[in-house]
């Protein structure tokens, strides 16, 4: 009887040391994120690229360049990034290669556009790869 006793004992004492005072944790303050000028521009070069691939795709171009997409040259970048020579060499040959597929015949239009995108897949794998996917999606096959 002693020993159930004791190990009632043991048990209980086990128990209620496992209850530990809760201190309340520490919030940190929600900081909301604020996208860059660039990172905007670029969801619109994104938007307006989806628009122009089912354009191509239907094979009727309704839309035009828009000269939005030259302020890739001068958009405030998130500070983690900078414009080097290689993104200014991408972005020039960008903007090119967009403005080429409005002037495009039927038959080299696919091909354009796809340069187009490639164009934007090579300066990502350069810099910010998190968006390639994304980005490759908009490639037509």
């Amino acid at each position: 009887m002693k020993k159930v006793l004791f190990f009632v004992a043991i048990l209980f004492v086990s128990c209620n040391s496992s209850k530990r005072e809760e201190v309340p944790e520490k919030k940190e303050d929600l900081v909301m994120y604020n996208p860059s000028e660039l990172t905007i521009l670029m969801e619109k070069i994104y938007t307006d690229n989806e628009k122009l691939k089912q354009e191509i795709i239907e094979g009727k171009i309704t839309s035009s360049f828009s000269d939005d997409f030259l302020k890739i040259h001068s958009a405030v970048m998130t500070d983690k990034f900078e414009r080097d020579e290689t993104f200014k060499i991408l972005a020039d040959n960008f903007v090119i290669s967009q403005q080429s597929i409005y002037t495009s015949t039927q038959e080299t239009v696919k091909k354009n556009y796809n340069t187009t995108i490639n164009l934007c897949v090579a300066c990502h794998q350069n810099t910010c790869t998190g968006p390639i996917p994304r980005i490759q999606k908009l490639l037509i096959k």
